[in-house]
């Protein structure tokens, strides 16, 4: 008797569930057709605006089918070009995957047969952080020079992937002879000089990064790196120059078209450059010794060295008197996560190998990495013993953390750089 209950309750649950799943199918057979138009629509309302943007160009270049170009194109980032005679515009497709996330970065870049952008559309943006709605609006009525486009301070990666993938938008055109490429000025050549003559001055996407200074006489204006690096300063006068004076003292000038024109220049423009670096100079030296300090044997005695030539991230050299013989310690300062600085310390013995390393915070900001797995202690380990020679590359990186590899081989390279030029400046 008492098994009666329990088999109502099944019964009732049973019947619920029948209801529940005729109910769930009534409603698929009601919404499913209302997705699949909706989807529709979607779909030729996406056909529509690719239509009104097309209009009646012509393709001119295809990534996909290169065969069926009348154009070439080199440059990675161009997916496609038209030409629209009717509205007298070109139309170029772009990704790029130089930004932050380095996902791919959808653009439609709009231009005039003058070779003046109308419109600037971002079509697909994966990066986390916003570039706002003034940066692509910056670009409608700029040329080839882009002289009126800024960085996006704190998206510099991904706002200067999309200016890097316009220029190539516009070189596409330009090398085929749709249009002629606009003048840039001195001052836009002499910047854009920058990320090839000292890239110890900018990050990683090419900006410059630090405290611009006023200039005197003849020099206009100056940039003084974050990282102590040293200085950007640029020159006016008969000749537009940029002189770069990094901070182990080595001053190299440079005109427009890159050529280093160190050697013709007046003695008395370095002397005036040297002396507005010293002015606006950090002293890092009891940071470096203090560190070195713990790295060395307590007897160790270090003097600091000029290096002639231009190590980049380097800002310390000094040569140490040890109980084992002499080293070399030199500290680099590149720029890591969010352009951070990091100081990465060195001590290399008698052949250039690597003998001590340190660095007090290797990850920066961890709380935003979210797939590195390291073990710090082994890392550092891994670099004793490498040369110029023997490293790869592949020692210094960091799964996950890229920004930090990056800036770890930066160090390297720049460290190993710098003894090699030391070696060759002491006979």
């Amino acid at each position: 008797m008492k098994k009666q209950p329990v088999l109502r309750s099944v019964l009732c649950l049973l019947l619920l569930l029948a209801v529940l799943a005729a109910g769930v199918y009534g409603i698929n057979g009601f919404t499913a057709p209302r997705i699949a138009e909706n989807e529709r629509l979607a779909a030729e309302a996406a056909a529509a605006a690719e239509k009104a943007l097309l209009g009646n160009s012509v393709m001119l270049f295809d990534r996909e089918d290169e065969a069926a170009s009348t154009i070439s194109v080199s440059a990675d980032t161009v997916q496609s070009v038209y030409q629209d005679d009717e509205r007298g515009l070109y139309l170029v497709r772009l990704s790029t995957s130089e930004g932050y996330s380095k996902l791919p970065i959808l653009l439609t870049l709009t231009l005039d047969y003058d070779g003046k952008i109308v419109s600037l559309d971002i079509n697909e943006n994966p990066d986390d952080k916003e570039l706002g709605e003034e940066f692509p609006l910056s670009f409608e009525g700029q040329d080839s020079t882009l002289a009126g486009v800024n960085l996006v301070a704190g998206v510099t990666f991904s706002s200067s992937a999309i200016r890097n993938a316009v220029n190539d938008g516009f070189n596409a055109l330009i090398d085929n002879g749709l249009f002629a490429a606009a003048e840039k000025s001195d001052d836009q050549l002499l910047n854009e000089l920058l990320p090839q003559v000292y890239p110890g001055l900018v990050n990683k996407a090419g900006v410059p990064q630090g405290e611009e200074l006023a200039g005197s006489g003849s020099v206009s204006s100056g940039i003084k790196a974050a990282n102590g690096s040293g200085f950007a300063w640029f020159v006016t006068g008969d000749e537009s120059l940029l002189a770069v004076d990094s901070a182990l003292d080595t001053v190299k000038l440079y005109n427009t078209a890159g050529e280093d024109v160190t050697g013709t220049a007046d003695s008395s423009l370095i002397e005036e450059i040297q002396a507005l670096s010293d002015a606006n100079a950090d002293d890092y030296t009891d940071k470096d010794l203090k560190a070195f300090g713990r790295m060395l044997d307590e007897d160790a005695e270090l003097t600091a060295v000029e290096i002639p030539g231009l190590c980049n991230s380097v800002n310390g050299a000094y040569i140490a008197q040890t109980a084992d013989g002499e080293r070399y310690a030199f500290v680099a300062r590149p720029y890591g996560y969010s352009n951070e600085v990091m100081d990465f310390y060195y001590v290399l013995d008698e052949d250039g190998a690597i003998d001590a390393f340190r660095i007090a915070e290797l990850i920066i900001y961890s709380e935003y990495y979210s797939a590195y797995t390291l073990d710090e202690d082994s890392y550092k380990e891994g670099l004793l013993g490498l040369t110029q020679d023997s490293y790869t590359g592949e020692q210094t990186l960091i799964s996950g953390a890229t920004m930090t590899s990056q800036a770890a081989d930066t160090a390297m390279q720049d460290v190993f750089e710098a003894y090699r030029l030391l070696m060759e400046s002491r006979g």
